[in-house]
């Protein structure tokens, strides 16, 4: 019996997860299945090989992230087989995942993000793009921006999924999981503007209801959605390394430092976890500690103003 095939579809029928993570578990245990001897039972694992299997990852100058996440998907599959009642016990639940420190994401300024909506480095309003595909490109980076979802939710919307009367867009998140994000004037006014040239679009072809379009009528792809963030982003002048995930990412950054509650945050953003949420926590304490070193007089090495230094 293949335990690793009946692992990835329980992960794609059961858990419900995307083609995208069931690929990233496959190629997580496939690192684990090329360590096994021939003949040797995965099912009879002890525990010291599981270490041996860990070291074996080290030596190969892997990063503490990548251990980490080959260790989670290990534990992953052994519950899962622990739970079919084919082991008598699990190898893998003494496991410790390494210590890595999280990167903080990059994010956008508001100017930056303002820029990238207008789809050039100037101050021509929005009003003024005449192409249609100009005006679906400004309302798709608004939706990410407004709404902070993924970019599989945002090539997954439907047009039943908008209620411009509540002021509400549905998405499905990971594992199909439902929730709702309010949509902000601007959202909704960027939509308005986009749906009537998708109706002319979309004109006698075969009737599909995602709301953002290809050219050809089909529903748009996430890669294309890539192509025009990175557009965007080289037309408006932006020299970092951003991706569609770089909105989402300012989105909740910039609720955060406006105080918004972490878990009003966290529900818009569909995190399972608060953890996972608290990140942003970070990059605001960061962005605290370096407007202090910047200007604080006796840190930044500048003349206090006149008056000096208040005690």
């Amino acid at each position: 019996m293949n335990y690793f095939e009946d692992f990835f579809s329980h992960l794609r029928f059961e858990r419900r997860l995307s083609e995208n993570s069931v690929e990233a578990y496959r190629d997580d245990m496939d690192d684990l299945k090329h360590f096994l001897e021939p003949g040797e039972d995965v099912t009879r694992l002890k525990r010291e090989r599981l270490f041996d299997f860990i070291v074996t990852l080290n030596e190969r100058g892997l990063t503490n992230r990548t251990v980490a996440r080959r260790i989670s998907c290990i534990r992953g599959f052994y519950r899962y087989l622990d739970k079919l009642g084919v082991i008598d016990e699990n190898p893998a639940a003494l496991l410790e995942s390494p210590q890595y420190l999280k990167a903080l994401p990059e994010f956008l300024t508001i100017d930056e993000v303002e820029a990238m909506i207008r789809g050039d480095g100037g101050s021509a309003p929005n009003a003024d793009l005449q192409d249609w595909q100009d005006i679906r490109n400004s309302c798709m980076i608004e939706m990410l921006y407004s709404c902070g979802m993924r970019v599989s939710e945002l090539c997954g919307l439907k047009n039943t999924d908008l209620n411009f009367e509540r002021g509400f867009v549905r998405v499905f998140g990971k594992g199909a999981k439902e929730r709702l994000i309010p949509m902000g004037e601007r959202a909704i006014s960027a939509l308005k503007r986009f749906l009537p040239y998708r109706a002319i679009v979309m004109d006698g072809r075969k009737r599909i209801d995602n709301v953002f379009i290809s050219r050809t009528g089909k529903p748009l792809s996430r890669v294309s959605v890539w192509t025009v963030v990175k557009e965007r982003a080289a037309a408006a002048g932006i020299n970092k390394d951003i991706s569609p995930h770089t909105l989402r990412h300012s989105f909740a950054t910039h609720l955060v430092n406006g105080g918004a509650d972490l878990r009003s945050v966290q529900e818009m953003l569909g995190h399972s976890d608060i953890s996972t949420t608290q990140i942003y926590t970070h990059i605001t304490s960061s962005a605290m500690k370096s407007a202090h070193s910047a200007y604080h007089p006796l840190e930044s090495g500048r003349p206090p103003r006149k008056g000096g230094v208040p005690r």
